[in-house]
């Protein structure tokens, strides 16, 4: 699952998980884990260059490990050209795609440190998309219901086979 922050990836990948049978990981919280520290936190005291190194050993990682599941990546985890080739080489991606108003109208007033400043946030989402575009095998309105986007995604899924 890739997509912009507040999309829904850890919680649809989740569901879509369960549905499934099968194993999820959110590569957001094997890097706390890691680090022993909430995501504000590391951004604070270790920066954003540290988290996405952090970001790319985590995703590379699970994808190196069996069995396969569903894998939830950060948002900003597709500026990352090797994380980009790994995952269109070894996995299945969907993107969960909504408007970034209506993005930034979730995750705004949050801890989420990249979730400041709206101006920022919308630059970062117009920057990311083509990416999330170009990665994907199946993009999904993230604006729909969960149920919805979760019933899309796991259909979706079962015809991959």
């Amino acid at each position: 699952m890739t997509g912009f922050m507040g999309a829904g990836k850890s919680t649809c990948g989740r569901l879509v998980a369960e549905r499934a049978g099968c194993a999820f990981v959110d590569a957001d919280e094997v890097i706390r884990e890691q680090a022993g520290m909430p995501i504000p936190r590391i951004f604070a005291t270790k920066g954003e260059v540290w988290f996405r190194r952090m970001e790319e050993r985590a995703i590379r990682d699970t994808v190196a490990g069996e069995p396969a599941g569903v894998l939830s990546v950060g948002g900003g985890a597709v500026e990352s050209a090797k994380t980009r080739d790994l995952l269109g080489r070894v996995a299945d991606v969907v993107y969960l795609k909504a408007d970034p108003a209506a993005l930034w109208e979730r995750v705004h007033g949050t801890d989420r440190p990249l979730a400041a400043d709206e101006a920022v946030f919308a630059r970062r989402y117009a920057r990311r998309e083509p990416l999330y575009e170009g990665l994907a095998d199946a993009v999904v309105d993230a604006s729909q219901p969960l149920d919805a986007v979760v019933d899309e995604v796991a259909r979706w899924w079962a015809d991959r086979g």
